[in-house]
């Protein structure tokens, strides 16, 4: 028997970015994707389409790290440790950027069932340097169409 659970579920993604000088933005998005859950990590998978870019996003997340790997017109990984600084990369057609992530806020908090709960994520953007900005990463999951 496989240690592996899968299922379908909605998503609900609010990325919230303050930056310096700037009003704050606030972007949703919905998307359906699956759910796994292995051990005591989550893997959520679902497909981005931000600015005619198509992206398969996986976010792997426990209760104390997570990361963020995108694959198809953009390549990132950005990976995140509760009050650690960690190296990702973000491709795109113009070459590869390095990336710094320092994570200040992480929650976890699964529900009873594979299919329902929610991750909150803050962290700073720092490329080349240089901070870019703080951001919020809230996702909400709920059961899906089979």
């Amino acid at each position: 028997m496989s240690d592996v659970l899968t299922a379908p579920v909605k998503i609900k993604i609010i990325t919230t970015i303050i930056q310096p000088g700037t009003e704050t933005e606030k972007f949703e998005l919905w998307s359906e994707g699956k759910i796994m859950q292995k051990n005591d990590q989550i893997y959520l998978q679902y497909e981005e389409i931000q600015e005619d870019q198509r992206m398969n996003t996986t976010l792997r997340f426990g209760q104390e790290d997570a990361i963020i790997m995108r694959n198809g017109d953009v390549k990132m990984r950005m990976p995140f440790v509760l009050g650690q600084v960690r190296r990702g990369h973000y491709n795109s057609e113009y070459g590869q950027l390095p990336i710094v992530t320092k994570t200040k806020e992480m929650k976890f908090e699964p529900s009873e069932t594979i299919q329902n709960g929610r991750f909150y994520l803050q962290y700073e953007l720092i490329i080349g340097e240089q901070s870019v900005g703080d951001y919020c990463l809230e996702l909400n999951y709920t059961e899906g169409n089979k």
